[in-house]
């Protein structure tokens, strides 16, 4: 197998996807699949650019590929650690019929429509994608560079100006209002402080109303 044919094996989302459903495994059995699918699912839903890039079918035509490969040439040359993995998640069902199965699970979860976080929380995995704004943000709020908290998040807030403040104030802005709505979620609003420990709404507000007020004011 060339290292080009490998990377999709051991790159980019089926890689993850394997992550993801490892970890559940170690967690908790195979229960967790269900819901791990349907964070999958709900990621790649999650804005235009991933739609565009890695839509929920691509990644199931992905998992058929690999079967209909493996079944074909079981014996055939699979990148180092890849067929260890994939045993590992498959355990007594096979390696095939566990790619198949992952494949029509990731379309029956995306015909029933993407989860809310209400039915199926937010985890750390997600958290970590969906606020990386928030995150790359904590060293303006956690430093004690500054004589205040409110200094610290000012010099944040105009750290890119002027000419990086389009790139990335309004996808800021976006985070803080993503991450204030999750405050009736208890399981979800867990998963993001694991992530970003001091995206407390008293903390995201002020943060919100300063990136708000350099928006409308300085630009």
């Amino acid at each position: 197998m060339t290292t080009y044919t490998g990377a999709v094996f051991n790159n980019g989302v089926v890689a993850r996807l394997f992550d993801v459903l490892a970890t559940a495994r170690e967690t908790g059995g195979t229960a967790p699949f269900t819901e791990e699918i349907a964070r999958v699912n709900r990621t790649l839903d999650s804005c235009a650019t991933t739609r565009w890039a890695m839509p929920s079918a691509t990644l199931a035509a992905l998992l058929d590929l690999v079967a209909e490969e493996l079944r074909r040439s079981p014996d055939r040359d699979l990148p180092p650690g890849f067929p260890q993995r994939l045993d590992a998640l498959a355990g007594d069902q096979g390696r095939t019929a566990f790619l198949t199965d992952t494949a029509s699970a990731l379309r029956t979860s995306q015909r029933e429509g993407i989860a809310r976080f209400e039915d199926v929380p937010m985890s750390a995995w997600e958290a970590e994608l969906r606020f990386t704004r928030l995150r790359d943000f904590s060293w303006w709020v956690e430093s004690d560079e500054y004589d205040t908290f409110e200094d610290g998040v000012l010099a944040g807030v105009t750290s890119e100006h002027p000419d990086g403040c389009a790139q990335v104030l309004p996808p800021l802005v976006a985070e803080l209002h993503a991450a204030l709505l999750l405050d009736g979620d208890p399981r979800s609003v867990a998963s993001l402080r694991s992530v970003v420990p001091w995206a407390t709404p008293p903390v995201l507000r002020d943060v919100l109303r300063a990136a708000s007020a350099h928006l409308l004011e300085a630009h």
